[in-house]
């Protein structure tokens, strides 16, 4: 058995999340797309909030608050947190709901079988969060220099265009 460093397979899936959504004509491309980038910021961000620093919807979550007139500052530690999680899941809205069907007990997994999106605009989007959190990494120069793919590097140090 190997043992396998997650960071580093993230990267990978973001490469073909990439790819995936550059070369993508069908609606299935794009939810490989949304799907393999949300499994990034799921590895990615929280080892980012582990260390202190903000993941991009996290960032986002604090700005729409702010534009919707909600100062979190002023807010309990708890109702901050309740706050950002509903803009959250509305970034992730489309990932979860790919992801899965509804198991609590709010939502019948019949009654989740379909949702409305532009699968290609939520992948670009999406992509760009786990590019922005990937970036974000305090990785090691050794490991930039060795570890990481060409494409990886390639694809973190362009400006994330479509095409």
């Amino acid at each position: 058995m190997e043992t396998h460093d997650k960071i580093l397979l993230a990267g990978e899936l973001l490469v073909d999340a990439a790819k995936t959504y550059r070369a993508g004509e069908t609606n299935i491309d794009f939810a490989k797309s949304i799907l393999l980038a949300g499994a990034v910021i799921g590895i990615v961000a929280p080892w980012l909030e582990e260390l202190g620093g903000k993941p991009s919807q996290t960032q986002l979550a604090g700005m729409a608050a702010n534009l919707k007139g909600v100062p979190l500052t002023n807010l309990p530690l708890n109702e901050q947190q309740k706050e950002i999680g509903k803009s959250i899941a509305f970034y992730r809205l489309t990932y979860n709901s790919l992801k899965h069907a509804g198991r609590g007990e709010k939502t019948k997994p019949s009654d989740d079988r379909f949702f409305e999106a532009n699968l290609k605009e939520e992948a670009y989007y999406l992509i760009g969060n786990a590019i922005d959190d990937y970036n974000k990494l305090p990785l090691s120069r050794q490991t930039i220099n060795t570890k990481l793919s060409d494409d990886l590097l390639t694809l973190l140090q362009s400006h994330w265009a479509a095409l």
